[in-house]
């Protein structure tokens, strides 16, 4: 009843209301430029480069992984759970989550590609550049809030009057997009429900320990240095980058796992271990900043 429960809660908000959101605030985005933008997101996409080569030193030469469980950790500590948090936190400190979009993008379309591949490398199978490219294009294709998000860049070019019009159209795009942060973290709670933890090895609970701390410490310090001292942000984009580094373990860590027959409840207590630590660092970081 519970997991039936926490799949309608996120459905609406990954299908419904978050896409609607994204769209919106994409639509009427202009208060920042396209350059700062980009250095936002290179600084994201650059501590990540940096974070999956932690990841694989350590879980390679530490724990003595493979190449596909590695690949496994890329999605479960080398990304971050953009739509169930980082949305309705965003939301609230910016007034939109226009700063989740590209990150969205980049995750869904680039960083979740690349990782399925690593996972699927170890079948032998030779994957061609075209091939990877095929894959990034469908991985966009089905993601509603991808799509969302660069519909509403469109119309922010097309027709930029379309978000302060008032009309009965907008005003029930507005309602929707309100319920987004609540419904959000309603999901995430709900998502958190789980079955009784059985006994684990010390192996795997250093596994655990070690993926926690990279997600939650090692991952916006690194944001941190690299945005202030390489990219120069402002201030604003310093605190988002920072922030959404913050974020725990993607949502889908869990479905995920048991799609590639991964130890479920050892990625499973990394989500949620990362998600109780983040309640505790973004409070400290929007604190700092």
């Amino acid at each position: 009843m519970q997991r039936r429960f926490s799949e309608v809660f996120s459905d609406y908000v990954f299908y419904i209301a978050l896409p609607v959101e994204i769209f919106l605030a994409t639509s009427s985005s202009g208060r920042t430029g396209a350059l700062e933008i980009s250095h936002y997101l290179q600084s994201y996409a650059l501590s990540i480069v940096m974070l999956w080569g932690i990841v694989a030193l350590i879980y390679k030469y530490f724990f003595a992984f493979g190449v596909a469980e590695i690949g496994f950790n890329f999605i479960a500590i080398g990304q971050t759970n953009t739509a169930f948090l980082a949305a309705p936190i965003f939301i609230l400190l910016f007034g939109d989550s226009s700063l989740v979009a590209p990150i969205i993008f980049f995750q869904s379309a680039i960083l979740t590609s690349l990782a399925v591949m690593v996972i699927e490398y170890p079948v032998g199978a030779y994957v061609s550049f075209s091939f990877s490219l095929k894959k990034i294009l469908l991985n966009s294709i089905k993601n509603p809030l991808i799509i969302s998000a660069l519909v509403g860049f469109a119309i922010s070019r097309v027709t930029p009057s379309f978000y302060s019009s008032e009309n009965f159209f907008t005003h029930t795009l507005q309602m929707i997009a309100h319920t987004a942060a609540p419904m959000a973290l309603l999901a995430l709670g709900a998502s958190c429900y789980g079955e009784r933890i059985g006994e684990m090895s010390r192996k795997e609970v250093y596994e655990i320990l070690s993926g926690v701390m990279i997600k939650s410490i090692a991952h916006p310090i690194l944001s941190f240095i690299i945005g202030k001292y390489v990219f120069h942000l402002s201030p604003t984009l310093l605190l988002a980058v920072v922030l959404i580094s913050a974020m725990p373990s993607p949502k889908n860590t869990f479905i995920l796992a048991k799609s590639y027959n991964f130890n479920v409840q050892k990625f499973n207590i990394i989500l949620i271990g990362s998600t109780g630590v983040s309640f505790f660092s973004i409070n400290l970081i929007a604190f700092l900043f």
